[in-house]
């Protein structure tokens, strides 16, 4: 494991599904590379994913509003793709739920998934904590927005911060 100040996410491109391992935690600090990650594997054909927690120590609302927008992503397109949430912890599990990122159509939870799934030959580490990987207050804001959609009861609990952030994106 990392040590805990310096977070980062192990990817292999080279696997169906996509890799990603989290280590560390996940959070709108080194979220950002990770996003671009995702985009330009879903731009440039990639539908599967597997994200594997077992080595992650915690997530907040806006990466979880990343991995909402990749399995949003993977819908958009024909045949749907899918995001597999691997080997959560019970927390991380109970928020990803909370949130309602389980009930969308592409989004699969699976306990014991081998920890040996990243083995390919070409990993690439996404290093967090690094210059330019917090996410801006644009990403930060669809993030949220993206969640608020999932479930009402995400409408209630982000709406300060929403209200905030565009307030924020208008003074520009």
């Amino acid at each position: 494991m990392p040590e805990q100040d310096a977070p980062d996410f192990i990817v292999c491109v080279d696997s169906n599904p996509v890799v990603v391992r989290v280590n560390g935690k996940a959070n709108y600090l080194n979220c950002s590379p990770v996003n671009d990650f995702f985009e330009m594997m879903v731009s440039s054909g990639h539908r599967e994913f597997l994200v594997d927690f077992s080595e992650c120590l915690g997530m907040d609302s806006t990466f979880l509003g990343v991995l909402a927008g990749v399995a949003c992503k993977t819908m958009q397109h024909e045949p749907h793709g899918s995001v597999i949430l691997a080997n959560l912890s019970a927390g991380n599990k109970q928020l990803i739920r909370g949130l309602g990122l389980h009930h969308l159509p592409t989004v699969a939870i699976k306990d014991d998934v081998p920890t040996d799934c990243c083995k390919c030959e070409d990993k690439v580490t996404i290093k967090g904590l690094e210059p330019g990987a917090e996410a801006s207050p644009e990403m930060i804001l669809e993030a949220h927005e993206r969640l608020m959609k999932l479930n009402r009861a995400n409408e209630r609990r982000f709406q300060d911060v929403v209200k905030f952030l565009r307030r924020e994106a208008h003074k520009d």
